[in-house]
This record gives C-alpha cells, sequence and structure tokens, in this order.
C-alpha cells in the first residue's frame, strides 16, 4: 500500500509539474536569436534560459510527439506565449521580420545600404549579386544588373535573408506593379530595359509629377537629334560605381571617363540608374508632345524650365544666374 501510495503521490506530482511546464508564460516583447546549427535540446534551453517557456520538458514532449524540424533565426515574442505557439514559430520558420523601406529613386547602392542598416544581408554580398550579369539573365533581362528592376516599395525580411531572396522579392513585385505598364511597352515596341532606363533618369532629374513626362520628351527627342543627353544624374551614378560621390558634382566630375557619363557619351547609360516609381515609368512610356531639347532647374522653385533651342537655352540659364547673384 505504501508503495501504491507513494507511486500515486510522485505521479500526481509530476502531473502538477507537466501542467506547471505547458502553462503559458507572459512576455513584454522580446527578441531571442537562435544560432545556425544549434541542437534541438540546446534551442529549448535557451528558449527556457530566456523565460520564453517556464520548463524545457514542455518542449520536449511537443518534440517527441511532433518530429518537426525547428528552424535557426531570429524570433520575436510578446503577450501570452504557450509552449505550443513557441514550438509552432520555431516550426514554421515564423522569423522577425525587419521593415525596409526602399523609396523611389533608390539605386542598388541605396537599398545595399539600408539592408544592411536593417540586419537583412550584408551591403557587399547585396551588391555582389545585384551586380552579377547571371541574375537579370536568368530573368530574360538584356541589362548587366538588377538596377532599374528593384520596385520601390515597403518590404519586410527576416535577419540573414539571402540576397537572392531579397532580390528575386523584389523583382516580383516589380513584375506585378507593373502589368499595365509592360503590356503598352510591349506593343509600343519599345523593350523593358530602355523604357526602365529612360524611367530612371526622369525620377533622378524632378519629382513633379506634372514635369515628368517633358522630361522624358526631352531624352527622346535628344536621342532622336542623336544628341549628348548630358543628364547629370547618370554622372553620379559613375561615380558612386567607382565609391567616389562625395554629395558634390563638380565641372572635373563631368570629365570622368565611364560609359554611364552622358556628358562624354552618346545614347542611353548602359543600365537604368535607379529604381524609379510607377509615375516615371509611365513619363517613359506617354512622353509629352512636345519639341523641347533642353531644360534648366530653378534653384528656389526646383522647377524646370525647357526650351526648344540652345540661344533660349543659354538665356533662360543667364537669366537664373543673375537671379543667384
Amino acid at each position: 500500500m505504501k508503495k501504491i501510495l507513494l507511486a500515486s503521490v510522485l505521479f500526481f506530482i509530476g502531473l502538477l509539474y507537466l501542467s506547471y511546464a505547458f502553462l503559458p508564460v507572459y512576455i513584454p516583447r522580446k527578441t531571442i536569436e537562435i544560432p545556425y546549427g544549434t541542437p534541438t535540446l540546446k534551442i529549448f534551453e535557451i528558449l527556457h534560459e530566456e523565460g520564453i517557456v517556464r520548463s524545457r520538458l514542455s518542449l520536449i514532449v511537443i518534440h517527441v510527439l511532433r518530429k518537426s524540424k525547428l528552424e535557426a533565426g531570429e524570433y520575436e515574442f510578446g503577450g501570452y506565449v504557450t509552449p505550443f505557439d513557441v514550438y509552432e514559430k520555431l516550426s514554421k520558420g515564423l522569423h522577425k521580420l525587419h521593415r525596409v523601406v526602399v523609396v523611389e529613386g533608390s539605386d542598388i547602392y541605396d537599398i545595399a545600404r539600408i539592408l544592411e542598416r536593417e540586419g537583412v544581408c550584408r551591403a557587399e554580398d547585396f551588391l555582389r549579386y545585384a551586380t552579377d550579369e547571371s541574375v537579370p539573365r536568368s530573368y530574360g533581362l538584356s541589362t548587366p544588373t538588377m538596377e532599374g528592376f528593384l520596385f520601390p516599395d515597403t518590404y519586410f525580411f527576416s535577419k540573414n535573408t539571402h540576397p537572392l531572396r531579397v532580390i528575386d522579392t523584389m523583382y516580383r513585385n516589380f513584375l506585378k506593379k507593373t502589368v499595365a505598364i509592360r503590356k503598352e511597352a510591349a506593343e509600343k515596341g519599345i523593350p523593358i530595359e530602355e523604357l526602365v532606363t529612360v524611367a530612371s533618369m526622369v525620377e533622378k532629374e524632378t519629382f513633379w509629377e506634372d514635369e515628368k513626362p517633358m522630361i522624358a520628351a526631352v531624352i527622346y527627342n535628344r536621342l532622336r537629334e542623336r544628341m549628348k543627353l548630358q543628364i547629370d544624374p547618370t554622372v553620379i551614378y559613375a561615380l558612386k560605381r567607382k565609391g567616389m560621390w562625395d554629395g558634390k558634382l563638380t565641372k572635373e566630375d563631368l570629365q570622368i571617363d565611364d560609359p554611364y557619363n552622358t556628358y562624354l557619351y552618346f545614347g542611353l547609360p548602359p543600365t537604368p540608374i535607379c529604381n524609379p516609381g510607377l509615375t516615371s515609368l509611365w513619363a517613359a512610356l506617354r512622353p509629352a508632345k512636345v519639341r523641347y531639347l533642353y531644360f534648366v532647374v530653378d534653384p528656389k522653385t526646383r522647377r524646370h524650365i525647357f526650351s526648344t533651342t540652345y540661344a533660349q537655352h543659354r538665356k533662360n540659364v543667364r537669366k537664373l544666374r543673375r537671379f543667384r547673384r
């Protein structure tokens, strides 16, 4: 009888402990990182030590029953959490997501910096894949980099996401958002690479939506007249590629020997110079029906003054210089 009584007491105590182990834990928002290669039992130990579960036993019991593969990475917990919630999150790889905002006109160098700042991936790793010619080729693009095709938007990525997954997510978003644009461009016989390149220059030249079709018209008109485009942002992009951009464009910079320098080379730059938004893409597809060949920006209003002849352009430039004085 004593043995039976002792066994009953031990069973009851064990049942109580097991019930206690499965009780939810209240956690003020907390982030836990499970290193890659961590053994399953060590994962349970980390979660217990961090106060995510009351006992490792609860997770061991669930694991014996479920036998799921647990993913390493960064996880966020908050509020009342049960061992089942914890196990579910790790078995499904529901990692903590970092908000990444890519604004219109961001280039791959801007995006690389943002991704590294948010802990998504290293800037140099992202740039290595974004400039690897095999990557755009895998999507059927003829450009040597992914510049221009990483759609500006708000994204959510987990820590240590592979750069190729980041690129794929952003490119698929480009395809999704530009269905109508790509269809019309195909009907007009305009290669998407050319359209995006023009749109990228429009994006960098102005943020005024009503000016964008006119900027696009100037670019196309100058191409038809076999004139150099002489677009300042292309020179800035050339400097960025060489790690020489310091935030200020000089006259000496306009002489840099680089295929992106449209002051030296005729035609479009080899690739887009940024990732344009929808309004710039539409402007490149539907330029204004004007004969303008020149424009100059008014530094006070940040709006452009357009002209058809070089003489009128020079007059506009002199007028703005007088105002500056």
